[in-house]
C-alpha cells in the first residue's frame, strides 16, 4: 500500500530548488505549480502506487503522458514501486523544464528526462532512448497518463503508437467539468475510460472519490 511519499533530504534539496527557480526564473508559471501540490492530486498518485504495487506489476522504461510537473508521480513510481525509468512527455515548456528541478536526482542517475512534445499530435516513434540513440522501434513496457481529461481519447494515442500496442496502460480521468475549462475530455464511468483506450484486458479499474468532491476514474490494462 502506497500512503506516502518518502519525503528525503535529497527530495527537500531538489523541491525547495524548483520552487526557488520558479518564482526566480519564471514567476508567471508560479501559481499554476502551486495548484499541482493540492491533496487531491497527491491522492491519486498515492491511488495509482497503491494498485499497481497489488498488481506487481514490474516497472522498467515508463512513457508519461501529460506529466506536467511529475513530481508527486515520479517519486512514488520510482522510490515505492521500484521502476527503473521514466520520461515525461509534457507540451507546456514551463512544466517540462521545472519537472528537470523537481526530478535533479533521478535525472543525475539516468532514471528520468523531460521531453517537450504534443503527444495527441505526434507520435513516440524516433524519441531517442536514455543513451542517446534515436530508433522508430522506441518502446516503453508501460504508459502513464494520470489527465486523460486534458486530451482526446487514448485510442488516438494508441493508433499514433501502433509500436506500443503490447504496453501495459495505466490510465486516470475524472467527471470534474466545473472551473476547468482545459477539461475538455471528462467522463463518468471507468467503463467509458476502458473504451476510449481500447482496453481489453483489463487488470484493474475502479473509482475514487477525493476530498475535494471530485471522482477520479483509473483503468490499467492492454
Amino acid at each position: 500500500m502506497v500512503d506516502y511519499i518518502r519525503y528525503t533530504p535529497d527530495i527537500t534539496n531538489n523541491w525547495t530548488s524548483a520552487h526557488k527557480e520558479c518564482q526566480k526564473e519564471r514567476p508567471w508559471a508560479f501559481a499554476r505549480l502551486m495548484d499541482s501540490f493540492t491533496s487531491s492530486q497527491l491522492e491519486g498518485k498515492l491511488w495509482l502506487g497503491s494498485e499497481i504495487q497489488k498488481l506487481d506489476i514490474k516497472l522498467l522504461n515508463i512513457a508519461l503522458l501529460g506529466g506536467w510537473y511529475a513530481h508527486y508521480i515520479t517519486t512514488i513510481l520510482i522510490d515505492n514501486c521500484a521502476a527503473e525509468t521514466l520520461t515525461n512527455f509534457e507540451i507546456d515548456e514551463d512544466a517540462h523544464y521545472v519537472s528537470f528541478k523537481f526530478n535533479r536526482r533521478y535525472k543525475d542517475k539516468k532514471q528520468f528526462r523531460s521531453i517537450r512534445r504534443n503527444i495527441m499530435l505526434k507520435s513516440l516513434k524516433g524519441v531517442e532512448n536514455f543513451d542517446g540513440y534515436k530508433t522508430e522501434n522506441q518502446t516503453y513496457e508501460t504508459v502513464v497518463n494520470t489527465s486523460c481529461e486534458h486530451m482526446y481519447p487514448m485510442w488516438k494515442f494508441r493508433e499514433m503508437n501502433p509500436q506500443l500496442e503490447d504496453s501495459l496502460y495505466v490510465l486516470q480521468s475524472t467527471n470534474q467539468k466545473e472551473d476547468c475549462p482545459d477539461h475538455i475530455n471528462t467522463i463518468e464511468s471507468s467503463e467509458e475510460l476502458v473504451d476510449q483506450a481500447r482496453i481489453l484486458d483489463v487488470l484493474f479499474q475502479g473509482e475514487k472519490v477525493l476530498r475535494n468532491g471530485h471522482i477520479r476514474f483509473m483503468v490499467i490494462g492492454k
